[in-house]
């Protein structure tokens, strides 16, 4: 629901899904667009979304974590979920800057990345991710939090005791209640990010 509504699709667009994993978000995303290209590391995970393949217009490019391919084609969008969360700074810094290579201008880039104010747990913090946006000159159009990290009501939902049709009520509840809250990230918060290439 989030997602849908953050990336305002036009069904024209070419998508570069970094981090694309087993394919999940490709194949979602699919059906909207013109072409997705999805960008991973693990030769195991394009080979299960090959396995699982279920649109014509998605291709899968294997890449080594370090050297960013050639692409034929500039994209529209690009899209990642849960990839730079396990970078540091310095290193999502340089990720962005290649993922923007990739962009058109006048496009965007829609993350959803993991927060967090405690060291503990590993991942950057909110202002970390907003430096490094406004250090490589793109335009911030939102971010807000989306879901909280170790919230209980997410295991009833996870052993299937909150039933299915409840899911975009409560997403949109959670997403009310977080959008406005400033306070200290004690575990994480899922964040989305919205940015736009002049």
């Amino acid at each position: 629901m989030v997602l849908e509504e953050a990336l305002e699709l036009r069904g024209d667009e070419i998508v570069l899904d970094f981090g694309c994993g087993s394919g999940r978000i490709s194949y979602w995303v699919a059906p909207k667009v013109n072409r997705v290209l999805g960008l991973e590391i693990t030769p195991e995970m394009i080979d299960l979304a090959e396995r699982n393949r279920t649109s014509e217009n998605v291709e899968f490019i294997l890449y080594d974590g370090i050297h960013f391919p050639v692409l034929s084609s500039l994209s529209d969008l690009v899209l990642s979920v849960g990839v730079l969360q396990t970078m540091g700074v310095e290193s999502l810094k340089e990720t962005v800057s290649q993922l923007m290579g990739y962009l058109k201008s006048g496009g965007k880039m829609v993350f959803i990345e993991q927060a967090s104010d405690n060291r503990r747990v590993g991942r950057p913090k909110l202002q970390e991710y907003l430096h490094a946006f406004e250090d490589l000159r793109m335009k911030l159009l939102r971010h807000y939090p989306i879901r909280r990290g170790r919230w209980w009501f997410l295991y009833l939902i996870r052993y299937g005791i909150i039933p299915r049709v409840l899911f975009p009520k409560i997403a949109k509840h959670e997403i009310h209640c977080l959008r406005n809250r400033k306070s200290h990230i004690s575990y994480y918060r899922d964040y989305l990010f919205v940015l736009w290439k002049s």
